[in-house]
């Protein structure tokens, strides 16, 4: 089977069970991503394979709109150039860009739209969805009839909570790989025999990596997970056999023996080549600072738009005897946009916008590229752009050991939490045993606040009897 189909494969089987609820070497890719227009629609011609769209139908009546689409940095190449497309062929609608850095754009998004100063459109995210359902729509059936999705989205599922459909998704992404850096792994005389398998040849891999002044300081780490430990740790948790959530499938299942013996082997790292800085350990890495990192797919277009001179590489996560886990880490479905506009004529100019995004494909592509992920649209998946993603070929061999999590409890609240225990941990200096289970107190006691009670779809994983709670 195509290595890109068999993940959609098993992305399907994790789509249909929200629906039902609510390796080897290494490889290499340094090929700049960016938006890549291609030939602009015209009057009349049909987009889209099942789902299609009619460039020829009029909008809004022929009278002039404008709409407000905000989004955080990274897709808003994409959605300018949707933006012109729209505006070439419906002259009357004017699509507004706004972006807004990530770290403030989900906390502001939703204060917008409660004020009602918010946008028509916006960039969406699954786990931030249920801070921001009440403002958003449901995608209507006479514009998105569910067949057609399901033709050309196998996986469109993974875009609904609580039963409805708010987005449609962009692709798949995972955190279960180490991206290194090719020079620095040559010039510290290691070659693809020494991809480690097991986290004791991880180690020795990342010793050798470090590089001191003649005074004993470290100018070049060999690791970083920094604002990444939120996501590394789940990912370590996963290799050892340990499912993220109890039984309840709603608590969070880190304050066990398996997440302190991983995190002392993450502070024994610190000791030795680990960097831990409350820094971006895409950054460190893109600037030379470090030799490696753990991280997830978009990092892999992040590179290769933003530091295009580094060669880098990629292989999975070890594991601690060098055997294939019973899972590698959880993965998730990247969404496009979502709907929020409160005035009905903007509303339904914005399903038109969504709908011809989709169809009209090429946007959409060079953001799917551009975050490293396996495209959504099955038309797409093998298109010839993906072929310098070289982390999709080496993922696509475990992809059955991913599982899908579904909407997450507290999604924003759980990175903050876990990236201030980082923090705590690594920086400060903090026992984990005080910090990890006020972590998960933190995170019940505000779900409890915010009335937040649905469920994760962990246990429809087909290996989930096999992991411990």
């Amino acid at each position: 089977m195509n290595m890109r189909k068999k993940i959609l494969a098993v992305t399907m089987a994790g789509a249909m069970a929200l629906s039902m609820a609510a390796c080897g070497s290494g490889t290499s890719g340094n090929t700049a991503a960016s938006a890549d227009n291609g030939a602009a629609p015209v009057e009349g011609e049909i987009l889209g394979n099942a789902l299609t769209y009619d460039t020829s139908v009029p909008v809004n009546n022929g009278e002039k709109i404008e709409l407000t689409l905000w989004t955080d940095p990274e897709p808003q190449p994409y959605y300018e150039e949707l933006a012109e497309k729209y505006h070439a062929i419906h002259e009357n609608v004017t699509i507004k860009v706004v972006s807004q850095p990530w770290e403030d754009y989900w906390t502001k998004l939703p204060l917008a739209l409660e004020a009602g100063n918010g946008p028509d459109l916006y960039r969406g995210h699954a786990g931030y969805i249920p801070n921001l359902v009440k403002y958003s729509y449901e995608l209507p059936e006479e514009v998105f009839p569910r067949d057609q999705l399901a033709e050309d989205f196998p996986e469109y599922e993974s875009a609904r909570y609580n039963g409805k459909l708010y987005s449609i998704p962009l692709g798949m992404t995972t955190g279960a790989g180490i991206y290194y850096n090719k020079a620095m792994w040559e010039e510290a005389g290691l070659t693809e025999e020494d991809i480690p398998k097991t986290w004791d040849e991880f180690e020795e891999v990342g010793k050798k990596l470090v590089k001191k002044d003649d005074k004993g300081n470290i100018t070049q780490y060999g690791f970083s997970i920094d604002h990444a430990f939120e996501g590394f740790i789940t990912t370590m948790n996963y290799t050892a056999g340990a499912a993220a959530f109890k039984d309840d499938l709603f608590t969070y299942n880190l304050d066990n023996e398996t997440t302190y013996e991983n995190i002392a082997m993450l502070q024994r790292w610190k000791d030795e080549f680990m960097m831990y800085s409350d820094g971006d350990a895409e950054d460190q890495f893109g600037h030379g600072q470090v030799a490696m990192i753990g991280h997830w797919n978009w990092v892999a277009g992040y590179f290769n738009a933003t530091y295009p001179e580094v060669d880098w590489g990629f292989f999975l996560v070890p594991t601690k005897d060098g055997s294939e886990p019973v899972a590698y880490d959880r993965y998730e479905m990247e969404w496009t946009l979502a709907v929020s506009a409160a005035d009905e004529a903007k509303r339904a100019v914005a399903f038109d916008v969504m709908k011809f995004y989709v169809c009209e494909q090429n946007s959409y592509l060079d953001h799917a590229v551009r975050i490293g992920c396996v495209c959504a649209n099955k038309n797409l998946v093998d298109d010839p752009k993906f072929d310098d993603q070289p982390n999709l070929k080496v993922i696509s061999e475990i992809s059955d050991r991913l599982v899908f999590q579904g909407v997450i409890p507290n999604y924003e609240a759980r990175q903050q939490a876990l990236r201030a225990a980082g923090s705590d941990i690594f920086i400060n200096g903090k026992d984990p045993k005080e910090v990890i289970p006020g972590v998960v107190e933190q995170l019940l006691s505000d779900a409890e606040k915010n009335g937040i009670t649905y469920q994760t779809v962990e246990n429809q994983y087909q290996y989930y009897d096999q992991l411990t709670k």
